[in-house]
């Protein structure tokens, strides 16, 4: 399952909030880091397997595409995108 949205945060910043939202102090759910690289991070978890990736979008210029995959459907994905939503840059 691939979910996608538009985030007004770079790249760099999505990705440092998908990690603080899995492995941060105030983590949303327990998950170990599988890979990462600049574009993506992918996670594992109790549930199963996810990855996010974070690119500058091409239809938006001065926004980042965010694409969630997993391999079944996870409940934690839309409380992902809504902390992205809320997420500020950081400096």
């Amino acid at each position: 399952m691939t979910t996608e949205t538009v985030s007004a945060l770079a790249p760099a910043d999505v990705l440092a909030a998908t990690r603080d939202f899995f492995i941060g102090d105030d983590r949303m759910v327990d998950a170990w880091v599988d890979t990462e690289s600049n574009t993506h991070i992918a996670f594992c978890t109790f549930r199963g397997n996810l990855s996010v990736a974070a690119f500058p979008d091409p239809a938006a210029p001065a926004g980042t595409r965010v694409r969630v995959t997993t391999l079944r459907e996870e409940g934690i994905v839309p409380r992902l995108l809504a902390y992205l939503a809320l997420a500020k840059a950081r400096p």
